[in-house]
């Protein structure tokens, strides 16, 4: 589905969710809870059908484009270990070396560039002074574009202050490890853009060794491995799509990637881990995530009680409990994904567009606000509103892997909680395309407002909680795509959205869950509730066939089976009888995670039920001792989503 079908979908629910609370009605009980689970064993996951649809790229900004930068001038930097030498354009003969007092490299647009090693500095704003670590400073005043090639290995950080100018940065195989705890590892001051350029052919590293609780060494505080106060853009260049490879490691202090504006990726190969227990997210930003395309691995080993690890985050709001500073956007932040192969490794959520309004420090006295201007806000934030925020997901391609493995919890005397989510959007959270495999603990799909799956291929298994949750008045709508949704530990469901609709137009899809579900509503293609009486047992295959005994619909049983099967195809046709058989033999035909998307010759089995018939006034068939259900109720399971 194009995205003109999401921005009207999208400009109804938006200004429909700002009278409706994004907000998630919290458990009373001031307690821990944690939740037995069901585990499958098998999720059926034999497949061999990937979502080829198109759907039109969303958070296009041309100056992200490092193919409209043009450098101003080019200063290439050789690490040597410990020592760092340095030189502007095609100057070689004028190799500056670093030392402890600032040193002129040359001019950019009439402006020098300097550099100078530094020692542990802490930040001292009135004489202008920024904190610093153990390495090298490169300082431009200007406004000129320039460009740094790095190259070699080097001990110690590296700081690029240029605040006033996009910089283009290439890592031509550079590998920069922070010393003696010292960071961050990378560190940029543009307000503006830095661009990670990874060349063709080029492998780099950075690695932060910093650790939590370890201030006694650590000066520059700064909270990301790699670290940009302005937008942060990692692409490649070359003539591969995926360019060059940049592995970035957080040894244990806060989090791997950061940036107080947006990060966008395109055309890398990006190796994020957060390796230390004591580190918390892989990628981090203010504003935004954008993803292009590219290969990017990001894993989180960090388990600190209420700041386990997350893949990627956007938090729309910074506080600062030591200084009592405050930053925050008008509209809070989204993420957005055009394509890529990206795999997901976290205790925490996979991904998250996070900002909650009622969670918010805006407007307490005691804390120095300052708004944020990105292009983002005035590009794709515009109406928005501290008060009325769109923390949102968009899915338009790609193919993505996630799976979380905390257990959920949540104490609300403290207000520590854990959600193993794997994505989630405070907003809406809306799929168009892509290839999407999703196990973890808590929801695997989740949103504050509605969802909506216009397409792809998306599996979505919850070991703990619900499939698929949407808490909107909205609830989910379903247009299109190929779906597999497992939420089958009591009281949770496959697709829960409460008493709000569940509506499916289109689309092939099955879910098992519990009695506990949401009903079906407002639908025009044909969609059938059954209970596992019908359907059959673990690791068997069930059908749907016509009156000449050939199949509309055909899914192979995990090794846990639930309670309550939700499907729907076009394939089954509404004023028309078909037969449920469970225990068939299936031969040939596509499937995705054991779903059949081109449906196999079958034989054997036996007939459960045949009184299978939709009609064009209701498109739902019930055959469930179960009745008509709503959806699992905030009461009956753990908060905190």
């Amino acid at each position: 589905m194009k995205s003109k079908f999401f921005v009207t979908i999208f400009a109804i629910v938006f200004f429909t969710s700002c009278a409706n609370s994004v907000d998630e009605t919290k458990n009373s009980a001031a307690a821990v809870i944690i939740s037995s689970s069901s585990l499958i064993t098998d999720d059926g996951s034999s497949t061999n059908y990937t979502d080829e649809t198109e759907a039109e790229a969303g958070g296009y900004v041309s100056e992200d484009l490092y193919e409209n930068f043009t450098a101003d001038g080019t200063v290439f930097v050789n690490f040597l270990g410990t020592s760092v030498n340095a030189y502007i354009g095609s100057d070689s003969d004028s190799v500056v070396t670093a030392k402890t007092e600032e040193t002129s490299i040359g001019k950019i647009s009439g402006t020098k560039v300097t550099i100078l090693l530094s020692e542990n500095t802490e930040e001292d704003e009135d004489n202008d002074i920024d904190a610093a670590s153990n390495g090298v400073i490169l300082q431009y005043k200007g406004t000129g574009k320039v460009k740094y090639v790095l190259s070699g290995d080097y001990t110690g950080t590296v700081f690029i202050k240029n605040k006033k100018a996009d910089a283009a940065v290439v890592l031509n195989n550079a590998n920069i490890t922070s010393e003696s705890g010292a960071g961050p590892a990378l560190r940029f001051s543009s307000e503006v853009r830095t661009f990670i350029v990874i060349p063709e052919g080029t492998t780099n590293s950075i690695t932060d060794t910093r650790l939590l609780n370890q201030s006694a060494t650590i000066y520059d505080t700064k909270k990301g491995s790699l670290y940009a106060k302005g937008a942060l853009i990692f692409t490649g260049e070359g003539s591969t799509v995926s360019g060059g490879n940049l592995s970035v490691e957080n040894k244990g202090y806060k989090h791997a990637i950061y940036s107080k504006d947006y990060v966008r990726i395109e055309n890398v190969t990006l190796d994020v881990s957060v390796s230390g227990t004591t580190g918390r997210d892989c990628i981090r930003a203010l504003n935004a995530v954008i993803i292009d395309n590219g290969r990017i691995s990001l894993t989180g080993n960090g388990t600190i009680t209420d700041d386990e690890s997350v893949g990627i985050k956007v938090e729309g709001e910074d506080a600062d409990e030591d200084d009592l500073t405050l930053e925050y956007t008008s509209g809070a932040g989204f993420v957005i994904i055009n394509g890529g192969t990206i795999e997901i490794k976290t205790v925490a959520k996979g991904i998250t567009a996070h900002w909650k309004s009622s969670e918010s420090l805006i407007g307490d006295e005691s804390y120095t606000e300052t708004a944020n201007s990105s292009i983002l806000y005035s590009t794709f934030l515009s109406g928005t509103s501290y008060t009325c925020p769109n923390p949102y997901v968009e899915i338009n391609g790609g193919t993505i892997s996630i799976t979380t493995s905390g257990t959920p919890y949540e104490n609300t005397s403290t207000g520590e909680k854990c959600s193993p989510e794997g994505i989630e959007a405070k907003s809406d959270l809306i799929i168009n395309a892509g290839t999407i495999t999703l196990n973890c603990t808590d929801d695997a799909l989740n949103a504050g407002g509605a969802i909506y799956i216009n397409g792809g291929a998306l599996y979505a298994y919850s070991s703990e909680n619900d499939a698929i949750d949407a808490n909107g008045s909205n609830g989910i709508t379903i247009t299109g795509g190929k779906i597999v949704a497992i939420g089958i530990n009591t009281p949770e469901c496959a697709f829960d959205c409460d008493s709000n609709p569940l509506k499916i137009t289109g689309g092939l899809l099955v879910g098992l869950g519990t009695n506990n579900y949401t009903e079906p509503k407002n639908c025009s293609q044909s969609v059938g509730v059954i209970s596992n009486s019908y359907y059959g047992s673990a690791n068997t295959t069930m059908a749907i066939t016509d009156s000449s005994g050939n199949p509309v619909f055909v899914y192979t049983l995990p090794s846990s089976v639930g309670t309550i099967m939700i499907l729907s195809s076009p394939e089954i046709k509404t004023g028309t009888t078909y037969t449920v058989k469970s225990g068939v033999t299936a031969s040939g035909g596509t499937k995705f995670h054991n779903l059949y998307t081109d449906l196999p010759s079958i034989s054997g089995g036996t007939s459960t039920l045949s009184t299978f018939k939709t009609t064009s006034s209701s498109f739902v068939y019930t055959a469930s001792s179960a009745g008509s259900n709503t959806g699992a109720k905030e009461g009956d399971r753990p908060s905190g989503r």
